[in-house]
């Protein structure tokens, strides 16, 4: 694939970003390599995502009930997504953008002008479930050189449609009690429900831009790397923890993105404080089970060939990370619940709790956040108390 020039980017000073560096190929990605490489091992963690094949354990979270709502959350995604794994091997998604749009006018809308444009747009994406929504110019360093063929088990040159421009990107919030029950089958809903909500925002949003007469492309985990756009759109910082970080939900967010033509107004990176507090804060480190985040400073080597070289950040062992995932029979997220950031920000206490975490009262907000307990598991089966089930 020809790749188009490269906007100069405010990532490459915060980065020290190499500037022969490669763009990634999908293969290499944690979850693909375990289709094709021998040393990854996936056991039954995806077949378990078929509730015939799941296999309860005595840990509470990972009963029948609790696979059972976890699988459901995934179903949407699921269906849609493999629509058309066994005739071409897409798993739209994930490894393919979407293509379930119809087609748009002939004719494309009247458009007002470009500031006006990119305020509707975000005023729809936030109407269609986005907690928060930002642009920026398409950086094709982030665009896959190759995505993965789940059917022929090979990479594929990517075919990005050259006329698109520009990335809307969408944070999609993530269920934050549910999420305190990390890692268990039961807190693997909230990532399977974040994934329908982003399928559904973003594909809709697509096809909106598309019935304006204008070219969209729905995305997911698929097609180009999530963060370093949500970066680039000014929709958070990166964390130790390898995750981004936003301002309104903290770490617990699912990101999509929408991929178009239609000229946008981009938004400007937005610094708040997360490097500062990540440098002091080790919690996520503390508590990585297989020991996969680092407690080392940014580095520009990665720890094997399923992330990046060349870019000077914390980056997580995808290999430990995903064996941990394999042994649970679920995803962990363990890295976000004890998260300084993970918080319900509709609390004022939490909101001022950030405000500290970005000053130079870091180091007490740290405190506090350990003194008061956040962060701690709470039981699953509490979850379904609380709900109102018992």
């Amino acid at each position: 694939m020809e790749r188009a020039g490269t906007p100069s980017s405010p990532l490459d000073d915060l980065f020290q970003i190499d500037p022969q560096l490669p763009a990634y190929n999908q293969k290499n990605d944690i979850f693909n390599r375990a289709m094709w490489d021998d040393s990854i091992d996936p056991k039954d963690f995806f077949v378990s995502y078929d509730i015939t094949n799941y296999k309860p354990k005595k840990a509470k979270g990972f009963n029948h009930w609790d696979y059972a709502l976890r699988n459901a959350s995934w179903h949407l995604t699921d269906v849609v997504g493999e629509m058309k794994l066994e005739s071409e091997g897409r798993v739209e998604g994930f490894t393919d953008y979407y293509s379930i749009q119809t087609p748009g006018p002939p004719k494309p809308a009247n458009l007002p002008d470009q500031q006006l444009t990119t305020q509707r747009i975000k005023q729809v994406a936030r109407f269609l479930g986005a907690g928060s929504v930002g642009i920026c110019a398409i950086d094709h360093r982030w665009v896959y050189s190759h995505h993965f063929n789940r059917k022929s088990g090979k990479a594929q040159e990517l075919d990005f449609p050259a006329a698109l421009k520009y990335a809307i990107v969408l944070i999609l919030p993530m269920d934050y009690q549910l999420g305190k029950t990390f890692p268990s089958a039961l807190s693997g809903t909230t990532t399977g429900l974040g994934y329908a909500n982003s399928l559904n925002c973003a594909n809709m949003l697509a096809q909106f831009i598309t019935n304006l007469g204008y070219e969209a492309v729905a995305s997911l985990n698929d097609t180009a790397l999530s963060i370093p756009m949500a970066i680039e759109a000014g929709l958070g910082e990166y964390g130790r923890h390898g995750l981004l970080i936003t301002p309104e939900f903290g770490p617990n967010v699912r990101i999509a993105k929408v991929f178009t033509d239609l000229p946008l107004e981009v938004d400007q990176v937005k610094e708040f404080g997360v490097k500062a507090f990540c440098e002091i804060c080790q919690k996520c480190a503390n508590a990585c089970p297989p020991r996969a985040i680092s407690k080392e400073a940014p580095s520009s080597e990665a720890p094997n060939f399923s992330s990046f070289s060349g870019i000077k950040k914390w980056t997580v062992n995808a290999e430990k990370c995903f064996q941990f995932w394999v042994k649970m029979n679920t995803d962990c997220a363990i890295c976000i619940r004890v998260c300084p950031y993970n918080k319900d920000y509709s609390k004022w206490w939490n909101r001022v709790g950030i405000k500290l975490a970005n000053s130079p009262l870091r180091r007490f907000m740290l405190w506090l956040d350990n003194t008061l307990g956040f962060g701690k598991r709470m039981k699953p089966q509490d979850w379904w108390v609380k709900s109102g089930s018992a």
